[in-house]
């Protein structure tokens, strides 16, 4: 009986050391665990940590931008305002010189200023009632040059005299400044040099003729039927020309007509479309001027 307690015994004590090695096992386990959460949470809190250090930079370095640009801005609203008080007395600006024109550029400037003060004084507002009109003199200035040269019509009539649905073949305009014969003999000569460059294609069988009568569309659209007659050295419109003088008040000298012939895509007719811009012109242009300006070379 004693035996067998005493063998109780010793299996009892040769379970307890499996039983400590299983708990700290266990125990070993759960450290495990616990240190992998530990390292889990401090590689996250370490990267939460990261993260906000960029983005508190990224906000840092925008808030230096922002406080740079209300600098410049401010800066110059500065260099403005002083700019603006130093004018209002009389003093020189304090903002940097610009640099100097070249003499090709400070010549272009000063060609477009005077092109610039000839369009304003030429202008129809600035054109007296009482204009004194001096067709026996001659001008042949460069202002007058510089202007008219850069005085384009248009490559087809204005809408306010015809739509262009209307026109489906025109030729290249011919301008011209009106004479004295212009508006007082009942003609408007056109050089035969400048229609047989510009209007001899759509002309065809009409230039066999001496006389024809065309369909002449003026500045505001209204029709016209005017004769045309062919002469060695000129291209008149003759009968009704007259009516469309008084009609529109034209003027020698500072009035310039441009003239398109088109073929009207309708009636299939040729005709003729005139236009008429006023300058204060007070003499006749020359012939070097009327040449470089409207291709004239009768």
């Amino acid at each position: 009986m004693a035996s067998s307690t005493q063998d109780g015994e010793a299996h009892h004590s040769k379970e307890e050391p499996e039983l400590i090695d299983l708990n700290k096992e266990a125990k070993h386990e759960d450290d495990d665990e616990i240190v992998a959460s530990e390292s889990s949470e401090t590689r996250e809190a370490k990267k939460q940590k990261v993260e906000q250090e960029v983005k508190d930079a990224n906000q840092e370095d925008d808030d230096k931008k922002i406080v740079a640009s209300e600098s410049s801005a401010t800066s110059e609203q500065e260099v403005k305002d002083a700019n603006q008080e130093d004018e209002s007395r009389g003093g020189m600006t304090r903002t940097t010189s610009p640099r100097s024109l070249t003499q090709e550029e400070a010549k272009a400037k000063e060609e477009d200023a005077r092109a610039s003060r000839m369009l304003a004084s030429t202008s129809n507002d600035l054109v007296r009632p009482g204009l004194e009109i001096n067709d026996y003199d001659v001008d042949d200035s460069e202002q007058t040059l510089t202007f008219l040269t850069r005085w384009k019509a248009p490559e087809t009539p204005p809408e306010k005299i015809i739509h262009r649905s209307l026109v489906e073949q025109c030729s290249r305009p011919i301008q011209k400044q009106l004479t004295t014969s212009d508006v007082t003999q009942n003609r408007l000569s056109l050089s035969n040099s400048q229609v047989r460059k510009k209007f001899q294609q759509l002309l065809g069988d009409e230039s066999a003729r001496k006389e024809s009568r065309f369909t002449v569309y003026g500045p505001d659209g209204k029709v016209h039927e005017i004769w045309v007659r062919k002469k060695k050295r000129s291209f008149d419109l003759t009968i009704g020309w007259w009516t469309f003088v008084e009609q529109y008040g034209l003027k020698e000298c500072c009035d310039f007509v441009t003239v398109w012939m088109f073929r009207h895509s309708v009636t299939r007719r040729i005709c003729l479309a005139v236009d008429v811009t006023r300058f204060a012109f007070r003499k006749q242009v020359s012939k070097r001027i009327s040449q470089a300006a409207f291709d004239d070379s009768a």
